[in-house]
């Protein structure tokens, strides 16, 4: 019963967002954040799950990143988080590895990469859309709403940014966010 309200919870969360995005509705909250501390945290966040499920992550910080951006550290958080989840999700066994990169014309990308089930070509543009997944027919082996890929869409583009997925069925994927 608690798993089953906090899963509705979540998905009721997931669907004011996505309303609130679609409505112009979302204020950001811009603020200063710190690279090395951020990296910390999503690492810490995510070491039990990591640990149960006997998988390696790593997190790198290219040498050439600011020590701080400027976004909403919440917004930010939340897609990362969602990617990382999936990936951790979707991963048996191997890694999830997330790489900070300094692109030219002072652009970030963060990108989240698995060794997990990866995404055939043809489901690739699909996943973005709300309430669609990958496996999504009736005898499902993995949870979800279907909503997680289309809110990092909308926050992505929120802040400025863009998503991409890059992946090969029995590969793994890389989620790639460039602000």
């Amino acid at each position: 019963i608690s798993k089953s309200g906090h899963d509705l919870l979540h998905l009721i969360n997931d669907i004011l967002d996505l309303s609130k995005v679609e409505a112009g509705k979302l204020d950001l909250n811009i603020s200063n954040i710190n690279l090395g501390d951020f990296a910390n945290d999503l690492m810490r966040t995510f070491r039990r799950t990591v640990q149960e499920k006997n998988l390696g992550m790593k997190i790198n910080l290219e040498p050439a990143l600011p020590e701080s951006i400027r976004s909403d550290r919440n917004r930010l958080v939340q897609v990362l988080n969602n990617l990382i989840s999936n990936a951790l999700k979707f991963t048996s066994k191997g890694e999830v590895r997330v790489d900070f990169i300094r692109e030219a014309g002072d652009f970030l990308s963060i990108s989240v990469s698995d060794t997990g089930i990866g995404i055939p070509k043809d489901k690739q543009d699909i996943i973005f859309e709300a309430f669609v997944q990958a496996d999504g027919g009736t005898s499902r082996k993995y949870g979800g709403t279907g909503l997680g890929l289309s809110i990092c869409r909308e926050l992505t583009k929120l802040l400025g940014g863009s998503i991409r997925v890059d992946s090969e069925p029995g590969q793994g994927s890389t989620f790639t966010l460039r602000l």
